[in-house]
C-alpha cells in the first residue's frame, strides 16, 4: 500500500507537470493558466450541482427511513472529484469531470460497495461493542446463529417502519401512561 501511494504521488504530478509544459510550450503560458482556473470554476461548480442533487436524494431515503449508503458514497465521490478538478493540471481535471458523470460515478460506487463488502464488519444490535465472542455473535455458544453477516447496503426489512412525521417526536414500543401533573 505504502508503494502504491509513494508511486501516485511522485507519478501524478511528474505526468502534470510534462502536460503543462507542453501546454504551455504549445499554446503560450496565458492560456494554459487561464484553461487551468477554468477549469476548476467549471468544477467546482458542477461539484456543487451534483453534490446538491445528491444531498437531496439523501434527505429522500432518510425520510423514508432508508439509509442513504449509495447517495453517502456518492458524496463522497463527488467531494474527491472537486477535489482532483481543483488541483492543477489535466489529467487530475480529466478524472475529476470523470468523476462527476453519473455512469462513471455509478461505476466507481459499486466498485467501492464490493471493497467494503469485503473489508467491513457488520456491527448487530446483539453484538454492539463487535467483540467475538461476545453475546449474539457467531462464536458465542449460546447463539444458533449461522448466517453470515448482513449485507450493509441492503434495503431495511419491512418490518422497519419508516420515521415519524415529526422529527421531535421519537416512537417507542409500549403502553401509554397517564401523565402526572407537574407543578
Amino acid at each position: 500500500m505504502f508503494l502504491k501511494l509513494l508511486l501516485l504521488l511522485t507519478i501524478v504530478p511528474a505526468v502534470e507537470l510534462y502536460l503543462l509544459i507542453a501546454a504551455g510550450s504549445r499554446i503560450g503560458v496565458l492560456p494554459t493558466v487561464g484553461v487551468i482556473l477554468l477549469t476548476g470554476v467549471v468544477g467546482a461548480s458542477l461539484a456543487r450541482r451534483e453534490g446538491l442533487r445528491t444531498l437531496a436524494e439523501a434527505q429522500k431515503l432518510m425520510e423514508k427511513g432508508q439509509v442513504p449508503a449509495d447517495a453517502m458514497l456518492e458524496g463522497l465521490l463527488i467531494l474527491a472529484a472537486g477535489v482532483v478538478l481543483l488541483t492543477p493540471g489535466f489529467l487530475t481535471d480529466f478524472m475529476g469531470f470523470l468523476l462527476l458523470l453519473p455512469p462513471v460515478r455509478a461505476r466507481v460506487r459499486e466498485t467501492l460497495k464490493g471493497y467494503f463488502k469485503t473489508r467491513v464488519r457488520v456491527v448487530r444490535p446483539s453484538d454492539p461493542f463487535g467483540f467475538p465472542g461476545g453475546p449474539g455473535s457467531r462464536s458465542d455458544p449460546r447463539s444458533s446463529e449461522s448466517s453470515p453477516s448482513p449485507d450493509p447496503f441492503a434495503p431495511p426489512p419491512p418490518d422497519i417502519k419508516p420515521r415519524p412525521a415529526r422529527p421531535d417526536v421519537i416512537e417507542v414500543p409500549g403502553e401509554r401512561e397517564e401523565e402526572e401533573e407537574v407543578r
